[in-house]
């Protein structure tokens, strides 16, 4: 079912692999499913499926251990000397998020811990603080992994996710 050829299309179809490489690739014309192994070299990358049904679409094989959403949620950040900035919230997982500072150097670097409170956009606006330590920064893009998510704000960022 899986080819090579490398796609540019935003329509991009995600399947998330499983500890094992093997992934659920639904077809969006037929709706049929195909259970397939995904080789390592193809992990992360854009490819181009054909179905049973005649059909090409784009997908990308996701290895991540979370399913992460692309978001918008308002939110601010501070680093351990109480230095604090506003961001924006655009992936979330269970285990992390993607963050835009609102300065072009983030406040906090690659190692740090960070505080972080963000407002889901869900029915209750529930507020979510947590820790969370830096895992990457290009400009002004963080990438932060959460540290001792637990209770309150775990049940809410789970239900929050769940499509």
């Amino acid at each position: 079912m899986v080819g090579l050829a490398q796609t540019q299309s935003n329509e991009i179809t995600r399947a998330c692999l499983s500890r094992s490489g093997r992934a659920t690739v639904r077809c969006p014309f037929c709706d049929k499913r195909h259970y397939t192994a995904v080789p390592k070299h193809l992990h992360n990358k854009p490819v181009r499926a054909k179905c049973e049904c005649g059909r090409s679409f784009p997908v990308l094989f996701d290895s991540r251990g979370y399913y992460r959403k692309e978001v918008r949620l308002t939110g601010e950040y501070w680093n351990a000397f109480g230095k604090k900035d506003f961001v924006t919230v655009t992936s979330l997982s269970l285990t992390g998020a993607g963050l835009s500072t609102g300065r072009s150097k983030p406040i906090a670097m690659v190692g740090e811990t960070v505080q972080l409170r963000f407002l889901l956009d869900d029915e209750h606006g529930t507020w979510i603080k947590v820790k969370a330590v830096v895992k990457r920064a290009a400009g002004n893009q963080l990438g932060v992994e959460f540290v001792g998510l637990q209770g309150h704000e775990q049940k809410c960022i789970g239900f929050y996710l769940m499509p």
